[in-house]
């Protein structure tokens, strides 16, 4: 199989999602900001024309992009889980409960109830990063 080498996200205001993923989330920042795109770009998504700054952020072997369109963007995310497409983050954790507590005291003002999953021992909960779309914090995951 393959190995995924990163998740990309596309964000509103780079800063502000990096300051959330780092500070809130917890990751570490590996690449503060580079400005991209250009012909190679164009080609690889269509996107003609298209500027954008990126970050990278990791989290042990797992690594998040998060992308800024400084041109080439649409303004506005459409996000859901009952949305074709869209995309949610599942982060294991140690404990639920002493997480959820950090979210709270960090100011996120989405954070939901922790529940019990359908698995046995697997509790989790969700909160939103800046643009909208669901981060689940779990706890018990198999493996």
């Amino acid at each position: 199989m393959n190995q995924v080498n990163h998740v990309g996200l596309t964000v509103r205001d780079l800063e502000r999602s990096v300051a959330f993923y780092r500070d809130v989330v917890g990751f570490d920042v590996r690449v503060e900001r580079v400005r991209s795109g250009g012909e190679w770009f164009d080609t690889l998504t269509g996107n003609s024309g298209a500027v954008l700054d990126v970050a990278m952020l990791s989290d042990g072997d797992f690594c998040l992009q998060l992308v800024q369109y400084r041109e080439g963007g649409e303004p506005h995310a459409i996000t859901g889980h009952h949305r074709v497409g869209n995309v949610h983050l599942s982060l294991d954790v140690a404990d639920v409960e002493t997480k959820r507590d950090e979210m709270i005291a960090a100011g996120v003002h989405d954070v939901t109830p922790i529940v019990a999953l359908p698995v046995p021992g697997m509790r989790s909960f969700y909160v939103h990063d800046p643009d909208g779309i669901p981060v689940e914090f779990i706890e018990g995951a198999p493996g």
